[in-house]
C-alpha cells in the first residue's frame, strides 16, 4: 500500500514531470492532467487530492477546470474545495483557456444552492468580487445575488463589496435591498449605510470642484468633459429615490426610517428636501422628526456653499 507520504510525492513528481511534455515543456499533457484529475476524486489523503487541485490550478486548461468543477460537487473535505477554488481562481485570473468557464465554476462555488460550506462561498464571492475589478465579469449582479444566502457574515461581505464598488450598478443594487421588505432588518440597515456611502463618495463639495475643474479645463482643449455637474446631481438622485421609497413605507420600522434620513444627511442633496420636509411635518417618531430636521438644516446650508 502506498503511503500518504508517498501519495504527496507522487503528485509533486507530477507537477514536475507529468504536467509538461519533454518536447513542449509549456504545454501540459493531457495524461498528466487527467491523472491529477483521478488523484483528485479518488486519492484518500486530503493532503493528495489538495495537491492534485493545486497542479490542475497550474495546468490551466478548459479540461482542468472540467475536472476542478466536477471534483468540486462530490468532495467532501471544505479545505480541498477551498483549494479548487483557489485553482480556478488562478485560471480566471490569468485569463488561461478555459477561464471563463473558471469563473463559471467559481459562481457555483458561490451559490450556496450547489455549496453547503459558508466559507467556500465567501472565497468564492471575493474570487468574483477581485474578477470584477480585473473587468472579467461584472460582480454586481453576483454580489445582489448573496443578500439572500444563508450565512450571514456572507450578506455582510456582499453588502460592504457593492459599497466599495462605488458604481451606479451596485447604488441600484444596495438600493434594491434598502426597499426588499423580504430581506432581513439587519441587511437592510447596512445596505441603507452603504447607499449613503456609495453617494457621498461620488460628490460633495470637493466630488464638484473636480467636476467643474474637468470641465473648464477640457473646454480649453476642445474636448468633451468625463462627467458634468448635473450627472453627479442625478447620480445623488438616484440614492434619495431609493431612500425616499422607504421613508414613505408605512410599514418600515422606525429604525429604518431614521437610518435612511441619516443617509440622507451624508449625501446631502437639494432633492432629498421634500421628503424631509414631510417627515419632519407628519411623522409620527419624535426621533425620526428631529433628526429629519437637523438633516434638512443641513442640507439647505448646502445649496449656499
Amino acid at each position: 500500500m502506498v503511503s500518504s507520504y508517498m501519495k504527496i510525492m507522487i503528485i509533486g513528481g507530477l507537477l514536475a514531470t507529468l504536467l509538461h511534455s519533454p518536447a513542449a515543456p509549456q504545454s501540459p499533457t493531457v495524461a498528466g492532467i487527467r491523472l491529477l484529475g483521478s488523484e483528485l476524486q479518488t486519492a484518500r489523503d486530503v493532503s493528495a487530492r489538495k495537491k492534485a487541485a493545486e497542479g490542475l490550478g497550474r495546468a490551466s486548461t478548459p479540461l482542468s477546470v472540467a475536472l476542478l468543477r466536477r471534483a468540486r460537487t462530490a468532495e467532501r473535505d471544505v479545505q480541498v474545495r477551498l483549494e479548487i477554488v483557489r485553482a480556478l481562481r488562478r485560471i480566471a485570473f490569468q485569463r488561461y483557456s478555459g477561464y471563463r468557464d473558471a469563473l463559471r465554476g467559481i459562481a457555483e462555488a458561490a451559490d450556496d444552492t450547489q455549496e453547503s460550506d459558508s466559507l467556500v462561498r465567501l472565497r468564492a464571492t471575493e474570487a468574483l468580487w477581485e474578477a470584477g475589478k480585473k473587468d472579467l465579469l461584472d460582480p454586481v449582479p453576483f454580489m445582489e445575488g448573496q443578500f439572500t444566502d444563508r450565512s450571514a457574515r456572507l450578506r455582510m461581505s456582499a453588502v460592504q463589496m457593492l459599497r466599495k464598488h462605488g458604481s451606479v450598478e451596485a447604488a441600484d443594487a444596495l438600493g434594491r435591498a434598502v426597499i426588499n421588505a423580504a430581506l432581513s432588518e439587519t441587511i437592510r440597515l447596512a445596505a441603507i449605510d452603504a447607499l449613503g456611502a456609495v453617494a457621498l463618495t461620488e460628490g460633495g463639495p470637493v466630488g464638484r470642484r473636480v467636476v467643474a475643474a474637468n470641465v473648464s479645463s477640457t473646454e480649453r482643449i476642445g474636448l468633451a468633459p468625463l462627467t458634468t455637474p448635473r450627472a453627479v446631481d442625478r447620480r445623488h438622485e438616484r440614492q434619495i429615490a431609493y431612500l425616499t421609497v422607504l421613508v414613505r413605507d408605512p410599514d418600515a420600522s422606525s429604525t429604518l426610517v431614521l437610518r435612511a434620513v441619516k443617509s440622507m444627511g451624508r449625501i446631502k442633496d437639494k432633492s432629498s428636501i421634500p421628503v424631509l420636509v414631510e417627515l419632519v411635518e407628519s411623522h409620527p417618531h419624535d426621533g425620526v422628526r428631529k433628526q429629519a430636521t437637523l438633516v434638512l438644516s443641513h442640507v439647505m446650508a448646502r445649496q449656499y456653499e
